[in-house]
């Protein structure tokens, strides 16, 4: 398995990254499975993980026609929040945050998990209104949610223009602190070699090898690798 550190980072990127080794094996498909999992991003991989780690369902298969996170996996705003205003939503979204808040030490790898907080502008009082609505809902569900005003929006990021003479004004935002962004395909790649699935583009069956299930077996250890620094 590739290791990382700055030096192997610098060695290959005299070769273009031309070098590095895979992260995932490719072995060759079972005679059966207890499971199999259709869509190899992120939904897929997680869920083949966690029916190792909480069920230890380890004979899994994943099936993808293409590649790794070619979805929506890798191609998304990598925003990662809890802000949601409806209660269901609020919940299933609070414990996603929860999970990714721990996920860079439980894989000991680092997904570039920034939580620099997440800001989003009013320009209407349509906005301000649905705005102020969430921002109470969250806070009613145990979830962490501000609302600025424009002063504190500039407060909290200088390059906004917060002037009034403005087509679109800033009139206020909702703020939540602990969301932030992550690298989806970095997340998609820590499952390719935690779970070490194996995909082909000939839609041939993919099979979840050892690391994801010793992953899931074995206490995690302490990651020295830190996701990306807060700026609050």
């Amino acid at each position: 398995m590739q290791r990382f550190s700055i030096f192997s980072l610098a060695r290959n990127a005299l070769s273009g990254h031309a070098a590095w080794q895979e992260q995932w094996r490719s072995p060759e498909p079972r005679p059966e499975y207890d499971v199999i999992i259709v869509g190899g991003g992120g939904h897929g991989l997680a869920t083949a993980y966690y029916l190792a780690k909480q069920h230890r369902i380890r004979n899994v298969a994943v099936l993808e026609k293409g590649w790794l996170g070619g979805g929506n996996t890798g191609r998304n705003t990598t925003i990662i929040r809890s802000n949601y205003l409806w209660d269901e939503s609020a919940a299933l979204y609070e414990h996603s945050l929860k999970l990714w808040e721990g996920l860079t030490d439980e894989l000991d790898y680092d997904l570039l998990f920034s939580q620099r907080g997440v800001l989003n502008l009013a320009h209407s009082q349509h906005d301000v209104r649905e705005g102020v609505r969430r921002v109470h809902a969250n806070r009613l569900n145990g979830v962490d949610a501000e609302w600025l005003t424009p002063e504190a929006v500039k407060e909290l990021c200088p390059i906004l223009n917060t002037s009034s003479d403005v087509r679109y004004p800033i009139l206020g935002a909702t703020l939540q602190r602990r969301g932030g962004i992550a690298r989806h395909v970095d997340f998609d790649q820590i499952d390719r070699r935690g779970s070490t699935l194996t995909f082909t583009p000939s839609r041939q069956f993919a099979r979840a090898g050892s690391n994801l299930w010793r992953k899931a077996w074995q206490r995690p250890r302490r990651s020295t690798t830190r996701s990306c620094g807060s700026s609050r």
